[in-house]
């Protein structure tokens, strides 16, 4: 995707944000506040999302030298083994936090289907990461 697409792509979001964001406040006390909650935060996400990014990208227009640099950087092969490595990491400490939280909520004697879900989630990224193992096995 190049610079142009990448720009009028999160100019939609922002104007998407701030259409939400104002919905959210016209329909406030005629539809339920879960649904004004959830218009509001959505709307707030992409508004700060779109909005930095944009940022971001006047400041590489206006800087291109500093733009090939940190292109550079972020394909430099040392760098992404770092990257992938953190979020390797990262994820095993995410795992193992979401099957400690099964653990918790059963001894707070949380409803039935807290401890599964939980449990569902540590089953099924230990399921894709095996999965991910044996694919990237055979492609290299």
């Amino acid at each position: 995707m190049n610079r142009t697409q990448k720009k009028r792509l999160f100019q939609g979001l922002l104007a998407m944000g701030i259409v939400l964001l104002v919905l959210s406040l016209l329909l406030d006390g005629r539809v339920p506040d879960s649904l004004g909650g959830m218009l509001c935060g959505i709307g707030s996400g992409l508004l700060a999302m779109a909005g930095s990014t944009l940022l971001n990208l006047r400041h590489e227009a206006k800087h291109p030298e500093m733009a090939r640099q940190h292109d550079i950087e972020q394909k430099d092969e040392r760098n992404v083994a770092i990257r992938n490595r953190a979020k390797a990491v990262s994820g095993e400490v995410l795992q193992w936090n979401v099957l400690a939280a099964a653990w918790l909520s059963i001894g707070l004697d949380a409803p039935l289907w807290v401890p599964l879900a939980a449990t569902g989630v540590f089953v099924a990224k230990s399921v894709l990461e095996l999965y991910l193992m044996i694919r990237y096995e055979r492609e290299m």
